[in-house]
């Protein structure tokens, strides 16, 4: 009687060796694929940063730009109200004067640049303003700027112009031309240059203002 051996044959132990040779090549070339894969995913993450990054860039330049133009806008409007508001204080202290009282208010504002009524009017004439005209005044600098201060705001003063506006009272057949008057100011932002010789265009910041004056 044959006894069984104890041990698997030799002949098993060469087919497992013949196996694991293809094994190790699949395992191989799933470990490839996989590789392969991360690396793509990796680039694509990569990409995707880099457009986040660029956005942010780019909303942060926006950001600031509309800051900027914010900022300029309502210094402009600052130099117009500046002007508006001296203008019509102006008119009031030459009309006191004319009347034969005594104004306490500091101007250089003369009869001279209060024009007569335009058809149309004079304010509305851009040739006008950008013009050596004397109908034109020009506030003097340090109105805007503050004294004592290392860094000048405004480049150009805020100008405005004074016109009378005809009315007619009831009961009368006269224009009155002394008792309503328009006041029109613009002011320019701090990057406009300051005025040259041949008054050329302000290039900037721009802002327009207009008030009536009743006198009673």
């Amino acid at each position: 009687m044959t006894t069984p051996a104890p041990y698997p044959s030799h002949t098993s132990h060469r087919e497992i060796s013949a196996q694991s040779p293809a094994r190790v090549r699949r395992f191989q070339r799933h470990a490839g694929r996989q590789r392969g894969v991360v690396l793509v995913i990796a680039l694509i993450m990569l990409v995707l940063i880099s457009l986040l990054v660029v956005a942010s860039i780019r909303n942060a330049i926006s950001t600031e730009s509309v800051i900027g133009n914010v900022r300029t806008t309502e210094l402009a409007t600052q130099a117009a109200e500046i002007a508006l508001r001296h203008c019509e204080s102006s008119v009031l202290a030459l009309m006191e004067t004319a009347a034969g009282r005594t104004s306490t208010y500091v101007t250089t504002l003369t009869a001279a640049h209060i024009q007569s009524p335009g058809t149309p009017p004079h304010w509305q004439n851009k040739a006008t303003w950008d013009s050596d005209s004397p109908v034109v005044f020009v506030l003097p600098l340090n109105l805007v700027n503050q004294s004592g201060m290392a860094i000048t705001t405004y480049q150009r003063s805020p100008e405005c112009m004074v016109e009378p506006l005809p009315v007619l009272p009831s009961g009368t057949k006269d224009l009155n031309i002394t008792s309503v008057f328009v006041v029109t100011a613009r002011g320019f932002g701090p990057e406009v240059a300051a005025l040259n010789g041949s008054h050329s265009r302000p290039v900037g910041s721009e802002i327009w203002l207009q008030s009536h004056i009743h006198l009673q």
